[in-house]
């Protein structure tokens, strides 16, 4: 899942996952959304962070 910080607006913090990176809500492609982001999670755990053809950071949330 895209979760690169490039392609959120409208970010606010709403939480602190257990990893110790926020949770926003945000509006991604139009749609209000809530996740992480790429740029924190790859700080503290990279292996869950992969960069995609296109540039952009994707999250395996499954791994969160």
């Amino acid at each position: 899942m895209f979760s690169d910080r490039r392609l959120k607006s409208n970010i606010k913090r709403v939480g602190t996952h257990p990893i110790g990176v926020g949770i926003y809500d945000f509006t991604m492609m139009g749609f209000k959304q809530r996740g992480v982001i790429a740029q924190e999670v790859q700080e503290v755990r990279p292996d869950l962070v992969k960069r995609h053809a296109n540039g952009y950071l994707t999250v395996n949330y499954g791994g969160l």
